[in-house]
């Protein structure tokens, strides 16, 4: 019991005494402790009691041979990590670690002193030109590191970018066939995402089509939207938010702060407050984009179980776009629109209302004046108020 409120089985209050606190017994008679409402602590509690005695298939964990490309991946990656502890946030750097995994797996049979050329590029041609891109700066890497350790035995470096040496080359840069989003397809993917129970995409849609950021000419990525929090970005009547695009210059006075002042950007301001709502129903997920998983999973990726990444917000609007079968019929060498050409489709409404591109542009770099003062005041972070926006009229209704 706490107070007049019976807890369901196996949820107790905080043994400290602390508010809001709450110690759940597992199966493995192992407590847990974590923090919500009373009203979200039961409903979290008698989830977790409709899981229990359902059997968990675990796989066995398989040990890579250490004459395997798999094995020495695994060394690699602590290495590098060792040696430029930025990589670790990274969001690059996950996916780098992920595509030497792969590569380990796909050679699991092939020890690294056995490895050549032909079973390489066999491999290699199997992947899509935008694959080969991603992989073969990496990749080139991991293969120095093999070679100044002595364990591979090939002539050269297959991943080198030298035209004198044996080499693997990268297929041709395929010719761009995605379909460009429109504005009606738009908001009937809009309306779907709602049916489907997507209302994160729907949030996620209206944030890409009506922010500017100094990115060229178009609205903000997958990545940004889905790193807003409401502790960290919201600031009083404002969103702030440092782009990730400018990551790199993080500790530069050119990377770019934006500030978004919500009584001007009123459709934001709706957007948000939709969010906050949604975030009171999804255990208070700190992020502005949340949604209850079916697999309920955190870890290096996911700081709560309710967080929308990048991946799985372009895989709802993937399941959405194909639900309202409007992309049924579209010839074979054309691909239905991403959730990237959201960010097109806005670029298009902002010249649609009358910017030209040096509007947009401006956003995109800071002066010499602004530096200089930035160097002279030393504290803080020096925001840029955006003006341009679109309103209900240029997106052709309301969120």
């Amino acid at each position: 019991m706490w107070g007049d409120t019976l807890l369901p089985d196996n949820l107790y209050p905080d043994p400290r005494g602390r508010e809001n606190y709450w110690r759940y017994r597992r199966p493995d008679l192992r407590d847990k402790v974590f923090t919500a409402s009373l009203e979200d602590a039961i409903r979290m509690a008698e989830q977790a009691n409709a899981q229990r005695g359902k059997q968990v298939v675990r796989k066995p964990i398989k040990v890579p041979d250490r004459a395997s490309f798999a094995y020495h991946a695994i060394g690699y990656i602590e290495w590098r990590v060792e040696n430029d502890p930025r990589l670790s946030n990274k969001a690059s750097w996950r996916n780098r670690c992920n595509a030497l995994k792969r590569f380990g797996e796909a050679f699991e049979a092939i020890p690294i002193h056995k490895a050549k050329l032909a079973d390489l590029r066999k491999w290699w041609e199997s992947l899509t030109y935008h694959q080969q891109h991603a992989r073969r700066a990496e990749l080139n890497k991991f293969f120095n590191y093999l070679m100044a350790e002595g364990l591979c035995k090939l002539d050269s470096n297959p991943f080198t970018t030298a035209d004198d040496r044996p080499r693997l080359l990268e297929k041709g840069k395929p010719t761009k066939k995605r379909q460009r989003l429109s504005l009606e397809a738009y908001w009937a993917i809009y309306e779907k995402a709602d049916e489907l129970g997507y209302e994160a995409l729907q949030l996620a849609m209206g944030i890409s089509m009506i922010l500017p950021i100094k990115n060229g000419h178009t609205t903000k990525r997958r990545a940004d939207i889905c790193e807003l929090r409401f502790d960290k970005h919201l600031q009083g009547n404002h969103l702030r938010k440092t782009i990730n695009k400018s990551e790199a210059q993080r500790d530069s006075l050119a990377a770019s702060h934006l500030s978004f002042n919500l009584t001007t950007h009123q459709q934001l301001g709706k957007l948000i407050s939709r969010a906050r709502e949604l975030s009171i129903r999804n255990f208070r997920c700190p992020y502005l984009l949340s949604h209850i998983p079916k697999q309920r999973r955190t870890g290096k990726i996911k700081e709560h179980i309710c967080q929308v990444i990048p991946d799985r917000l372009s895989d709802m609007f993937t399941e959405v776009r194909n639900a309202t079968g409007l992309y049924i019929s579209l010839p074979k060498n054309q691909t239905p629109p991403s959730f990237h050409e959201v960010r097109s489709l806005a670029s298009d409404r902002f010249k649609r209302m009358g910017y030209n591109v040096k509007d947009v542009q401006h956003l995109m770099a800071h002066t010499d004046e602004r530096v200089t003062q930035a160097y002279q005041a030393g504290h803080g972070i020096d925001y840029e108020e955006i003006a341009i926006y679109l309103d209900e009229q240029a997106i052709g209704r309301e969120f």
